[in-house]
């Protein structure tokens, strides 16, 4: 029997002095310019709280830095950075920073744009010659979803500086191009069994379309490229992606975290097959498991993180 359960969801005065004498212009350093990153926290769906995340999603262990021009006299400067010593300058991942062999002067007034945990998709951004670039650029994964896609995960942001101010360029914030979904089953006394009976698992789930693309920076319109599960996955006991608890050996509980691209369309969705237990004198409408269904939301976000506590 097929079940399917819906889930709603910023007058000083400026004083000019008159005088005959000129006030002088202050020092200007020119100091090699430096940037400095953090990693947005995730957006909850329900509470619309923030969270950090695991210490694993937080990772950055390579980058791209492309400072466009924002004027016909510049030049596109970009660096791929894959460790300490990069050329062109230096990264010190324990706190983010970047410092470039690049003068104030030299940088001028910029578009900055940063990719992280690249590596994959590093030959197509190489290619970058113009910002518009950035959002033809994706990898694909023919199974999108967990454990098939893992941490490092792919992220980008941007901000507009002008170096001549202020070599420093603080906080360029990160944006995880995945969502992510956590579906909590508490389950009623009918569903409770042992994890396997005669070799067979009795808690198992499928996705259903789920896109392939993950995106540098998202297109105004992001084309369906869709897959479902071929086959059932059994519950693991203590497994990364689901895990279940036992109450004197039957299954109460059960969890299940995932990684899900974006996208624009409804259909999405998470089966899950659990096991039925008469309690009662007359049997069940129908025999054998019983499948529900969480349908996702029909507009997934990057970088937000749907929790989902359901009983069943």
């Amino acid at each position: 029997m097929k079940k399917i359960i819906y889930v709603t969801f910023f007058l000083s005065l400026f004083f000019v002095a008159c005088s005959n004498e000129e006030t002088p212009e202050p020092e200007f350093d020119n100091n090699n310019i430096e940037l400095s990153l953090t990693v947005n926290n995730y957006i909850k769906n329900i509470t619309k709280a923030e969270s950090d995340g695991t210490e694993e999603e937080q990772t950055v262990n390579d980058l791209y830095v492309f400072l466009f021009p924002t004027t016909g006299s510049q030049t596109l400067i970009k660096y791929y950075i894959s460790g300490v010593t990069f050329t062109g300058g230096s990264w010190n991942s324990s706190t983010k920073k970047i410092s470039l062999n690049l003068t104030q002067a030299e940088a001028g007034n910029r578009n900055v744009y940063i990719v992280a945990n690249c590596s994959t998709i590093k030959t197509s951004l190489d290619g970058v010659s113009a910002i518009e670039d950035l959002q033809a650029i994706w990898q694909t994964v023919n199974n999108p979803w967990s454990a098939n896609i893992t941490t490092p995960l792919l992220m980008s942001g941007n901000k507009t500086h002008d170096f001549n101010t202020n070599y420093q360029l603080n906080n360029v914030s990160l944006v995880r191009a995945l969502a992510k979904v956590q579906l909590n089953v508490k389950l009623s006394a009918q569903h409770y069994s042992t994890p396997v009976v005669d070799s067979k698992a009795q808690y198992s789930y499928k996705y259903i379309d789920f896109d392939k693309n993950t995106y540098v920076f998202k297109p105004s319109t992001k084309t369906d490229n869709l897959v479902s599960s071929n086959d059932w996955t059994a519950w693991s006991a203590t497994g990364s992606v689901s895990s279940y608890t036992l109450d004197q050996g039957n299954v109460t509980n059960l969890t299940l975290i995932t990684y899900i691209n974006e996208r624009d369309n409804a259909s999405s969705a998470i089966e899950i097959k659990l096991p039925y237990q008469a309690t009662g004198p007359l049997p069940p409408p129908e025999f054998g498991d019983e499948t529900y269904k969480l349908l996702l939301p029909s507009k997934i976000e990057r970088n937000h993180w749907y929790v989902y506590d359901v009983e069943i």
